[in-house]
This record gives structure tokens, sequence and C-alpha cells, in this order.
């Protein structure tokens, strides 16, 4: 009964503002209803369609026409659709006087297939694959060749014991789930074989990609000097059909043949073009999609470049036509090269990285959700990049929402987004925390905040199924309309639009916190002798941070209130409430805390921090001189093995390849050495974060895993150390 009474006690004691949960009601939308209706009533999901059907007839892999062809045609469509400065900037692949170019363009060849086909020739004659028809079927790297031989079965294939007892030389070589680059140079370069097959099977786990062909390389990764002779990718299907003649004792002949050629000095091409902003040109939002595929590539990511072709084509006219004004600022579209297009946009024009004040990466989009099971989500950036587009974003996907669900119920069916030709199914845009799934990952890297639109699930991607009957019409026009609004809002944003964004960060800023305080109070509730004390210094930071986030969003709006002064004191009104609330919510914490350790029979005591960490409480990373002319230092493998040599890795014991370059803490960490940040502030920040976002149970990163990993930067010469 007592211990029911202290926590009574407490509740009476947190002042009110504190335990209310902010309602779940939305802000007005911060673009007028008017334009938000100009821009619904332009937007075509059947216009993109058009361009996804023509660009899924293309074989978009570098080297090949059909890249070159889609890129001359978006860039003659985004021409026509009246934007500017349309051009296509080709990247040599070797730039011999620009050293850090090597970090950014893909070591491996570009390569370009004629024809080519695997046939069976024993038991019976039979077509098995043909590049026609399925181009990833001939693996990329593949020399020309005509060649008859028996196969041999070596099971993975992509380790020496696989041939153990085996005669593979002057045969062909069939692999099953092998790494096909690895099955290629071990059994062609150590042991004689001729060429190879390779296939994936699934155990009936996956029976949508049994007929699925991938397109994998046989090059080996940054070795030019063992150039390939040729290989094949099969489906389960086929492949099975080939291990089951063998097992059944056959002799297996096939038949290959291939005209292709490795074109070594290979061009980048980067279709870009702009609606050139009317007051702060040089400021820009950029929109961007990776344009490079296997055939047919509809869902990835034809559909993603579409939809740029759609966004601006919607904006442009409106613009054209005054039914719209001109964004404030300049709306730039890019159709990259996957991954690295990016870093070579940016390596070519450093001078525009700080100019660029938000993106958003669209890849696989546009599913029929009637035919596979897939949502829409759109993926924030992360959380110390967060600025006012973050709250723009959050306004525009509830309003989008609430427009679908209550056109739903009540009409009117032009508010849902219905295209003609397209289904009537129901469409929801689901929020995520960053992902780290795409280009985005790259904007993110080079400190641009970018958002990410994807469907998740995906269907069948990288083989000839990624086709056009994925795509909905209905989907592909609403993904493009918020795209198109969310993109003119934050592009048209500034003085007049100061009330409405001053209140949004400041409703957004609150649903945040708010949920914070919330997990911080529910952790202590939760704790036990054994971790309160470490329990409320977590809970404390997580609080901290998340204000240091909320007030870094308030200061992105600052610039574009202008000279007008009561906007600035709305602002500044703004922030004086933050830390209020900072002292309140410390304040009820910590009375909280108070109390669960007199229900425990406890003292309230500071945590102590362990030695590990004490002694980088003053420490401060801090960048080198030469860091900031790099492309994404904080993870380019192959300036690590330049420094510090091709096992670097082993030198740091709690770190793996996976967490160096695919963990989101480890991506953050970079974003967080700014000069004042100490190595320990650093690890608190990541750690609240992760908590905020729900992972910090799932892939927090320790403390031990950080600090090697800031001990590679340092190695590296990345990053220096100062004292606090």
């Amino acid at each position: 009964m007592k211990k029911r009474m202290i926590w009574l006690l407490f509740f009476l004691l947190v002042p009110a503002s504190n335990l209310r949960l902010v309602a779940q009601r939305s802000t007005p939308p911060v673009l007028d209803e008017e334009i938000l209706k100009r821009i619904q009533h332009e937007v075509s999901g059947s216009i993109a369609f058009e361009h996804i059907a023509f660009l899924s007839t293309l074989h978009r892999e570098f080297g090949f026409k059909g890249h070159h062809l889609a890129a001359q045609y978006v860039i003659d469509k985004a021409a026509q659709y009246g934007l500017k400065a349309a051009v296509i900037e080709r990247y040599l692949q070797k730039e011999e006087d620009k050293s850090a170019w090597k970090y950014i363009a893909p070591h491996e060849p570009f390569w370009n297939c004629r024809q080519g086909d695997l046939r069976l020739v024993k038991p019976y004659p039979m077509l098995i694959s043909d590049f026609e028809s399925t181009a990833g079927t001939i693996a990329p790297g593949s020399h020309s060749t005509d060649v008859t031989a028996e196969i041999v079965f070596v099971g993975r294939g992509d380790s020496e014991e696989a041939y153990k007892g085996k005669d593979v030389k002057g045969k062909i070589v069939l692999s099953e789930n092998g790494m096909h680059y690895l099955v290629h140079k071990i059994a062609v370069h150590q042991f004689g074989a001729l060429g190879t097959i390779n296939y994936d099977n699934f155990h009936g786990e996956a029976p949508q990609e049994s007929e699925a062909i991938g397109g994998i390389v046989i090059w080996p990764l940054g070795d030019w000097a063992k150039e390939p002779t040729f290989g094949f990718n099969l489906s389960e299907t086929k492949g099975l059909f080939l291990k089951g003649l063998l097992e059944k004792g056959e002799k297996v002949v096939v038949s290959g043949r291939i005209e292709a050629e490795v074109i070594k000095d290979g061009v980048f091409e980067l279709p870009t073009a702009v609606i050139p902003g009317s007051i702060y040109p040089d400021e820009e939002f950029i929109f961007f999609a990776h344009l490079d595929h296997p055939k047919p590539g509809a869902h990835d990511n034809a559909s993603g470049c579409a939809v740029l072709l759609e966004i601006a084509r919607t904006l442009s006219r409106l613009i054209e036509k005054n039914i719209i004004p001109a964004p404030a600022r300049t709306i730039r579209f890019m159709w990259v090269p996957h991954m690295c297009g990016l870093e070579m946009y940016f390596f070519h024009h450093p001078e525009k990285i700080s100019k660029i004040k938000g993106g958003c990466n669209v890849d696989c989009v546009g599913v029929n959700q009637a035919k596979f099971p897939a949502d829409f989500h759109v993926a924030l950036p992360l959380p110390s990049l967060y600025t006012y587009m973050i709250d723009i974003t959050n306004n525009l996907v509830t309003y989008f929402n609430e427009k679908i669900t209550t056109a739903v119920h009540y009409g009117p069916d032009e508010d849902l987004l219905f295209s003609p030709e397209g289904s009537r199914n129901l469409f929801c845009v689901h929020r995520t925390c960053y992902q780290v799934a795409s280009d985005e990952e790259n904007a993110n890297s080079l400190n641009i905040p970018a958002i990410n639109f994807y469907d998740l699930p995906l269907p069948p991607r990288h083989s000839q199924l990624n086709f056009l009957d994925y795509i909905d019409r209905t989907s592909l026009g609403r993904v493009s309309y918020l795209g198109a609004i969310i993109s003119y809002a934050f592009a048209a944003a500034g003085d007049g639009m100061g009330p409405r964004l001053i209140n949004e960060i400041d409703y957004q800023g609150k649903i945040r916190l708010e949920r914070e305080f919330d997990m911080a109070k529910r952790t202590i509730e939760e704790s036990d002798k054994a971790n309160i004390h470490q329990d409320f210094t977590k809970s404390e930071s997580l609080l901290y941070w998340g204000m240091r986030r909320e007030k870094r969003v308030a200061r992105s709006l600052e610039e574009l209130l202008g000279q007008k002064s009561y906007l600035k004191l709305l602002l500044a009104e703004h922030q004086r409430l933050l830390d209020e609330s900072l002292s309140s919510y410390s304040k009820s914490l910590k009375k909280y805390y108070e109390l669960k350790c007199q229900s425990l029979n406890i003292n309230p005591q500071k945590e102590q921090t362990s030695l590990s960490r004490s002694q980088w409480q003053k420490t401060i990373p801090v960048l080198t001189p030469t860091t900031k002319s790099l492309p994404r230092f904080s993870e380019n493998y192959g300036l690590f093995i330049d420094r510090l040599g091709e096992k670097f890795i082993e030198k740091y014991k709690s770190l793996s390849l996976q967490k160096l370059f695919d963990d989101k803490s480890t991506h953050e960490v970079f974003n967080y050495i700014d000069g004042q940040n100490t190595i320990a502030e650093i690890y608190e920040a990541i750690q609240a974060e992760r908590w905020s976002e729900g992972h910090f149970a799932l892939d927090s990163l320790t403390f031990e895993e950080m600090l090697d990993y800031v001990r590679l930067l340092k190695d590296a010469q990345i990053i220096g150390f100062k004292n606090k």
C-alpha cells in the first residue's frame, strides 16, 4: 500500500503538461489547400507508367547501349517538360590525376553483351537460357566464347575443398548457392575449368524466386589481372534440372555461345535537370533515383526514374502556366548510377554540397498491392541531420493519409487519387526511421538530410521477373503527388510560411519529446535495484539529446525568417519553451527516480562512469584537413585498404565489416564528429537516438565497438584528437 501511495504522490507532483500525451490530431497542412489541390489535379500515374513501359524494354547496365538510351530518354523528357539545364553529365571511369576518384567509381570494367545462349547437347538437345529473353543469364564480365563441354557439379564451388576428388579441367563447372565470382576464380584460374554455371537453391523457401535469374558478376572484385572466361547464371528450376540429370548418372554436355566485350575505359552518364528557384537559386532540394538496372527492372528502378519525371512534369507545367508560383529554391532531378552517382556528382561539383538543403531518393515504388503484398514507406534521415524538412514531411504525410482515409468514408472520389486505368486499392504511407537502404545512404553520409521513398517487401528484383505487371498507375500517381507536395513545400518555404512552420516544428517536437519522456518514465518504473541508477542516467541522456535534436530543427528555420521581427520572436519563444520543457522533464524524471529508489529501499545516487569511458569524456575527435575532400570517407573500404592494408579489420577486435559498413550507428558516429562533441558524448547521443527509434536492444553500438571505430578512423588519418 505504501508503494502505491508513493507512485500516486509522484503523479500529483508531475506538472499536468508533462503528463499529457500530445493528442493525435493533425495540424493544418503547411501548404495552402489551393496549391495542394492544383498539384493533385495535374499529377498523372498513367504518364509515369508509360515511362516505365519504355525504360523496362532496355537493359540498363553500364556499358550497354540500353543505359545510354535510357539516359537520353529521361533528359529529353525533362527538356520537353520545360526543365532547365537539362544535361547528361559524363564522368570517365578512370581519372588518374584525381586520387580521390578511385574511392568513388566502381572498379569493375564496363561490359557489353550482344547475344548468347546456353543449350543442352546431351543427353538430348534443349535450349536452357538465352540473353535476348533473359539478359541476366550471361554473367557480366564474360568474354566471347563458343564452346561445347561436359559439366561437373561442385556444390557451392566457392572454396578449394569443393574440388577435392573432382576433375574439372577442360569442363564447365555447375555450382549451387556459391558466390559466382569466387566460384569462377577458383574453378577457372586454379583448377583449369573452361567456365562456370551458377544458380541459387532456395529449398522451397522462396517459390516466387524459383524462375528468377539474377545478373551476378564473375569479375574478381578488385583483381583486374585475372580476367574471367565466361559464366552463366541460371534459375533455381533450370539449375536443379541440370543437377538432377547428373544425379541420374547421365553424362551432361552443354554448349555455350557468347558475343561480348569488356570496356575498361567506361564513361558514367548522369542525367540532371532543374526547376530553378526564384529567390535562392543556389540552394537546392534534390530528387535522385538510380537509372542503371538489368532488363526489365520495372519496379527496381524504372519506377523511381518515372516518378521523378512525373514530379518534374507536374511542377514545371503548373509553374509555366502560372497556376502555382515558382519555388524560392531550386529543385534538382538526378538519375544516378546506383550507390555512387551522388558522390560522382559532388566530386565534380564540391561547391554545391553545402547548398543542398534536403533531398529525396525514390527506389522501387508504385507496386500494385493487390498483386503483391507491399506497403509504401517514407524513411526519414539520420536524427543528427533533422531539420524543418522532417516536419514538413511528417505534416504532409499525415495530411495525405487523412485525405485518403476521409475520402474512403465520405468522398469525394477524386481525393482517392485514382488513375482511370489504375487500381482502386486503398493506400497508406508508413513512416520509418533511417534504413540504410539505397542511395539516400550516400546523401546522409554527405550531411545532406534525405528521405527515402520505397515499397516493402519487394517483388522479385535483380532478375527478369521484375516486370511491368507489378506496377500500378494509381500507386504511381499517389507517390508522385506526395513527392511533388513535399519537395515544393520545402523549396517554397520562406517567411510567408513562417508561422505555419514554427507551429509545425513546435507540434512535431512535442510529440517526439513527450514520447521520449514517456519511454524514460516506463524504463524507471520497470527497473530494479541492480539497474535503476544506470537506467536513470540513460533516461536523462534520452531527454538531453532529444532536446538538442529539437533545437537543431529550430535553428534550421532561422535563415528562412528574413528580417521580420515577429517571426524571430515567435521562434525565440519556441526555443525558450524548449528550455523550459527540458527543465520540467528533468525535474519530473528525477522525482520519479527518487520515488522509485524509495520503493526499492535504496538511496538515489549517480551512476559511476566506467574507467573505459571516463578517459574519453575529454577527448574530442576532429576531421583532418584532407578529409573533407574525400567521398564517404567514414565507410570507404578502398580507402581503408590503401591506408591500413587488406586485413585492416583484424586489428579492431570488436568490429566486423558488416558493423563497419551496414550498421546505422557507425554511420551516425561520423555525423557527430563536429569538433565539439567528445567521444563519450557521441556514444551517448547514438545510444539515445537508437533507443528513441526503437532499436536500443536490437542493434545498438557498444562502447567498445564505437571506440574501435574511432581508432580506425584515426589510424586511417581521417580524424585526429584534441582535448576538451
